[in-house]
């Protein structure tokens, strides 16, 4: 795209008439006119040769151009309206920042259900987009500003990196209920005899569960392996498989719970950002929100 031939003012049109799909709306949620409103998608059409917006009902559908673009737009604009945010003026009940947040599976499902809801009562407007971004990618993805915070195990390296203890989280084994050994006791002679499925988001490696029995002398083979804990879980309903799975998920399942044997220490987390934006107001608060979340566990 030719940005020089593209007024950039003409944005925040094309986006507001995306969510709103009416020009009557998209001008009252702008605070400008409708026919200004459609003389912006006039030219927004005529930079893109395209018609972006086609008449459905009382309202407009996108295009498939439009629904190409947006993804695009929207980023660009949330990225421009946090960086022009004043940083002493940061107020959370009315900022509409997005905040991007790269997490594993199980540190989502742990927080982002508790920060939800803290969001929708104290700070509705703004909007929180999870990833899982390699480790080797972590510190690159936060100097260029794609990631604003990073909850992964402790000592990732990065000479702008700050970072503090985030989680940590004690492990237990579910079983079906009507596996053999539910409500039985577990050494690690019989939980490494158990056979496993074990949740991981790298192709290669062990897991920590693996690693952990590797370091006692034991070996364990998984059955299966797979990157989320919500089909894990289920493998295990269904079959007589065991997954070790941090105790809030593991008491949430549905399933047996077993205490693993006390040579699995609990698993820690920590929270990274740049240097850079120590000072950020807003990431300090929201920093300070996930604390609040992990202490509310």
């Amino acid at each position: 795209m030719n940005l020089r031939s593209l007024d950039l003012n003409l944005l925040p049109v094309l986006e507001a008439v995306y969510a709103e799909r009416s020009l009557t709306r998209a001008s009252e949620t702008l605070r400008i006119t409708q026919p200004a409103v459609s003389n912006a998608l006039s030219r927004l059409r005529a930079h893109f040769e395209d018609p972006l917006f086609v008449r459905e009902g009382r309202g407009v559908k996108p295009t498939a151009m439009a629904e190409a673009l947006m993804p695009a737009v929207r980023d660009a604009l949330d990225r421009l309206r946090a960086g022009l945010e004043p940083r002493s003026a940061f107020e959370p009940s009315s900022s509409t920042r997005v905040f991007n947040i790269s997490a594993g599976d199980t540190s989502a499902y742990l927080i982002a259900p508790g920060l939800a809801r803290r969001l929708q009562e104290i700070a509705p407007g703004i909007r929180i987009a999870w990833s899982q971004v390699s480790r080797r990618a972590i510190s690159t993805e936060l100097a260029s500003g794609r990631l604003d915070l990073a909850i992964d195990v402790p000592g990732l390296r990065g000479a702008d990196l700050e970072r503090e203890q985030l989680l940590l989280m004690p492990y237990a084994c579910i079983v079906a209920p009507d596996h053999p050994m539910a409500n039985k006791p577990l050494s690690m002679e019989s939980f490494a005899d158990l056979q496993h499925v074990v949740v991981s988001s790298r192709r290669e490696g062990r897991s920590y569960i693996e690693e952990v029995a590797r370091t006692w002398g034991y070996r364990i083979t998984p059955a299966m392996r797979l990157p989320h804990h919500m089909p894990a879980i289920e493998v295990v309903r269904q079959t007589h498989l065991a997954l070790a799975v941090p105790r809030p998920v593991a008491e949430a399942s549905g399933m047996a719970v077993l205490d693993l044997p006390p040579e699995f220490p609990g698993l820690s987390s920590e929270l990274y950002w740049r240097h850079e934006n120590a000072e950020d107001p807003a990431l300090g608060w929201l920093r300070s929100q996930i604390h609040d979340v992990v202490a509310g566990m």
